[in-house]
C-alpha cells in the first residue's frame, strides 16, 4: 500500500479549500443579498463556521422588505429621509405629496 506523500496532502488541501471558498465567498453572500441581508457580513460568518451551517441559516431567515426603507433626498435640506416621509426630520419641511410631489427613492 503506498504511503501518502506531500503532494497527496497538498492536492486534498486544495480539493478541499477551493470549494469552501467558493461557497462562501461566492455563493453564501449572493444568498444573503438576495433576502435583503448583509453579504459581507455572511460571508465573513461562512468563512468562521461553514459555509453548509451559513446557507442553512439562511434558510431560515426570513427576507426583508426592502420597500419600507427607501430612501429619497429632502427636496429641501437634501439629506436623507424615508421615500414615505411626511416631515423631514432633520428640517422640519412638510413634505406632503400634494405640495412636493412624490419622493423618489435613490438607487443603492
Amino acid at each position: 500500500m503506498p504511503g501518502v506523500t506531500d503532494d497527496t496532502l497538498v492536492l486534498l488541501a486544495v480539493a478541499v479549500t477551493i470549494p469552501y471558498v467558493t461557497t462562501s465567498v461566492g455563493i453564501v453572500p449572493y444568498v444573503a443579498r438576495q433576502k435583503g441581508r448583509s453579504g459581507l457580513g455572511w460571508a465573513i460568518l461562512s468563512l468562521l463556521v461553514s459555509p453548509v451551517f451559513a446557507l442553512l441559516a439562511l434558510t431560515a431567515v426570513p427576507v426583508r422588505s426592502r420597500d419600507a426603507d427607501e430612501i429619497a433626498a429632502c427636496p429641501y435640506c437634501a439629506e436623507d429621509v424615508k421615500s414615505d416621509a411626511v416631515v423631514c426630520p432633520h428640517c422640519r419641511s412638510n413634505l406632503d405629496a400634494k405640495l412636493v410631489g412624490r419622493l423618489t427613492p435613490e438607487k443603492r
